[in-house]
C-alpha cells in the first residue's frame, strides 16, 4: 500500500494569493452578506433563539428554558455561543446566526489546514473553495442552529487526530480529543458515536490504519473527550431528575434514533440523495473517485510502475471514505431523519474532490476520475437550463434573477472546454466556484425577499406585542410550526392550545386574552358558542416553503388575532 507523501507546497501554490482573496470574498458573501435580512425560519431557528433569550433574561447559565419550561433538547454549549452576540448585537436575527456563520469560516479554515497537512497547499485551498461554496454551508450559516459549530468541533477533532496519527504529533492528538469533547458538549453523545462508528469501520477495512489507530493514546483520549460533556447532564440530572432522563436521554437520543416517533419519515436511501444533490456540481467526480477507491481496494496489490487504475487506495483515502460512509450509514438507520444530519461528511467529501482534481492535473488519475471531472461542465449547463426554464415559466421572480442560470450555463461551457480531452486542466476550478457564488447571490438578492413576503407570523406577533397589556393572556391555537417564531416575536410567554381540553380550559377563563389562529378555526369556535371578535388579521402562508416562489403557489391562509367579544356581542 502506498504511504502518502506529505507536501508543504504543490503545483500552483504560487497563485495562492489571489485564491485566498477570492476565498475571503466568497466567505463574506456566503456566510455574512444579508445575514439578518430574513426573519426566523420555522420552526427550529426561533426555538434556539428564544431559548438563548431566556438564558440571558433568567441569568441561569446551566439550564436552558423555553417558554418558561425546562428545555432538554440539546446541551448548553451552543446557547452560550449564541448568547454572546445576542447580548451585544441589536438585530436579533443577525445575532442569532453569527455563531453558525463564524463556525462556517473556521470550518473552511480547518478543512484547508487538513488539506495542507495531507496533500499540500493547492489541494487544501481547493477543498476550502469547494466547502465555502457548498450548499450545506450556505444554508446552515443562515439557520440559527448548532450543526455548523458541531461539525467544526467534530471534524476539527477528527482531522487533528488523523494528522497526529500520521505525523506522530502527540500534542495535536490531545487537541483533537478536546475538540471531539467540545462536539460532545455541543450536540451530545452523537459526537462520540460517530467517531466510534468511523473507528470501527477503519479498523475493519485496513490493517495499516488499525495498527496506527491502536497506537494512539485512547485511554487518555477517551477521558479528554468525555470531560467537556459531563458537567451539563450531571447538573441537569441533579436538578430535574427523571424529567431530564426522559426528555433528553430517552426522547432526544435513544427513542429519536430507534423508534418511529414521527410519521412520514423518508426511507433508508434519503441521505444518499442528500449527499448526491448537496455536493453538486462535484457529484460526478466524487462518484468516479468512489468507484476508483472500491476497485483499487478490491484489486491485488500493485507493483511500482503499474498504471494509476491498478493502484490501491492509500491510507488517507481509506480514512476519508470511512468517515463519509460511517456518517451516512449511521443516520440512514435512524428512524428520524433531517437533511442536515449528514453535513459532517461534507468537509471530507470536499477534500476527496479537491484531491481528485489535482491528481488529474498531475497525471495521477484514471479514466473514471477524468470522466467525473468532465461531467462538471454539463452538470452546470443542465442546472442552468432547468433554472432558466423554471424562472421563465414557473417561478414568480424578478428578471434580475436570470443572472443565475446565465452564470451556470456560462461556467458550464467554460468548464467543459477546459476539461475536454487534450485540454489543460486549470489550477483551480474557478468557473464552477464563481457560478456557485452567483447562485447564492441570486438566492439572497431575489429568492429570500420573495419568501419573506409570505411570512405572516412576525407581523401578527409584533402587533400582539404592541397591543397586549401586561395582564392579558397570549395564546396560539393549533398553529404547530408557527409556535416557536410567534413566541419569539411576541416577546412574552405564550399558551399553546392544541387539544379540545386545552381550548375549553383557556376560553372558560374570563380574564382577557389575545389568541392567534386561522380564520377557519375562528369561525368554528364562534359557531360552537365561544364569544370572540377579530382584533387583527393578516394573510400569509401557513409554512415557509418553495411554493411561495411559484406563479401558482396556492392560496394564502387568513390568520386572525381573536379577543373576547364585547359585552352584548353574540357570535
Amino acid at each position: 500500500m502506498r504511504v502518502l507523501v506529505f507536501a508543504s507546497a504543490a503545483p500552483g501554490s504560487r497563485h495562492s494569493g489571489p485564491t485566498i482573496v477570492t476565498l475571503s470574498v466568497i466567505l463574506f458573501v456566503v456566510l455574512f452578506w444579508r445575514l439578518g435580512d430574513a426573519s426566523f425560519w420555522d420552526p427550529d431557528e426561533a426555538h434556539y433563539a428564544q431559548t438563548t433569550v431566556e438564558l440571558i433574561q433568567r441569568g441561569d447559565w446551566m439550564a436552558p428554558f423555553y417558554n418558561g419550561a425546562p428545555f432538554f433538547d440539546k446541551p448548553i454549549l451552543f446557547y452560550w455561543f449564541q448568547a454572546i452576540p445576542m447580548s451585544l448585537v441589536p438585530d436579533p436575527e443577525t445575532a442569532a446566526r453569527l455563531a453558525p456563520a463564524v463556525a462556517g469560516v473556521l470550518l473552511v479554515g480547518v478543512t484547508a489546514w487538513f488539506g495542507f497537512q495531507l496533500f499540500g497547499q493547492a489541494v487544501g485551498l481547493t477543498a476550502a473553495l469547494l466547502l465555502a461554496t457548498n450548499a450545506g454551508v450556505f444554508a446552515l450559516a443562515r439557520y440559527a442552529i448548532l450543526d455548523l459549530p458541531f461539525t467544526l468541533f467534530l471534524f476539527g477533532g477528527v482531522a487533528a487526530i488523523t494528522v497526529a496519527m500520521l505525523q506522530q504529533r502527540r500534542g495535536l492528538e490531545y487537541g483533537g480529543y478536546l475538540l471531539v469533547g467540545l462536539a460532545n458538549a455541543t450536540k451530545g453523545p452523537i459526537a462520540l458515536v460517530l467517531c466510534g462508528v468511523a473507528f470501527v469501520l477503519v479498523c475493519a477495512v485496513s490493517a495499516e490504519a488499525r495498527r496506527r489507530l491502536l497506537a494512539l493514546r485512547w485511554v487518555q483520549g477517551a477521558v479528554i473527550a468525555l470531560l467537556p460533556g459531563l458537567p451539563w447532564p450531571a447538573y441537569m440530572l441533579w436538578r430535574f431528575g427523571w424529567d431530564f432522563v426522559n426528555g433528553y436521554v430517552l426522547n432526544e437520543n435513544i427513542k429519536l434514533f430507534a423508534t418511529p416517533m414521527y410519521a412520514g419519515q423518508p426511507g433508508w436511501h434519503f441521505y444518499l440523495w442528500i449527499v448526491l444533490l448537496g455536493m453538486l456540481p462535484w457529484t460526478g467526480m466524487l462518484l468516479a473517485r468512489a468507484y476508483e477507491t472500491v476497485r483499487g481496494y478490491l484489486a491485488p496489490p500493485a507493483e511500482e510502475g503499474r498504471p494509476a487504475s491498478e493502484r490501491r487506495p492509500d491510507l488517507v483515502d481509506i480514512l476519508l471514505w470511512c468517515w463519509v460512509v460511517g456518517i451516512v450509514a449511521f443516520f440512514s438507520f435512524s428512524r428520524f431523519k433531517l437533511d442536515h444530519y449528514v453535513f459532517p461528511a461534507s468537509p471530507a467529501l470536499c477534500l476527496i474532490a479537491a484531491r481528485a482534481w489535482h491528481d488529474a492535473r498531475a497525471g495521477r488519475a484514471d479514466r473514471a476520475t477524468w470522466l467525473g471531472i468532465r461531467l462538471i461542465g454539463p452538470t452546470l449547463v443542465v442546472a442552468g437550463g432547468v433554472i432558466a426554464y423554471a424562472a421563465a415559466v414557473l417561478l414568480d421572480l424578478p428578471r434580475g434573477f436570470f443572472i443565475v442560470p446565465a452564470a451556470l450555463v456560462t461556467a458550464g461551457a467554460i468548464t467543459a472546454w477546459r476539461t475536454r480531452p487534450g485540454g489543460h486542466l486549470p489550477t483551480w476550478p474557478v468557473a464552477p466556484v464563481i457560478a456557485m457564488l452567483v447562485v447564492y447571490v441570486g438566492a439572497l438578492a431575489w429568492v429570500m425577499p420573495r419568501l419573506e413576503e409570505g411570512k405572516a407570523v412576525p407581523h401578527v406577533a409584533r402587533w400582539v406585542a404592541e397591543h397586549a397589556s401586561s395582564g392579558q393572556r397570549v395564546a396560539a391555537f393549533r398553529l404547530n410550526r408557527w409556535n416557536t417564531a410567534y413566541r419569539f416575536y411576541v416577546g412574552r410567554p405564550v399558551t399553546v392550545i392544541e387539544s379540545d381540553d386545552d381550548a375549553r380550559a383557556f376560553f372558560s377563563d374570563p380574564s382577557p386574552y389575545y389568541v392567534v389562529m386561522t380564520h377557519e378555526l375562528y369561525e368554528a369556535l364562534r359557531a360552537a358558542g365561544v364569544p370572540l371578535q377579530i382584533a387583527y388579521e393578516r394573510e400569509g402562508r401557513w409554512v415557509t416553503s418553495g411554493k411561495a416562489l411559484w406563479k401558482r403557489g396556492g392560496e394564502r391562509t387568513r390568520f386572525v388575532v381573536a379577543a373576547p367579544a364585547a359585552a352584548g356581542t353574540h357570535p
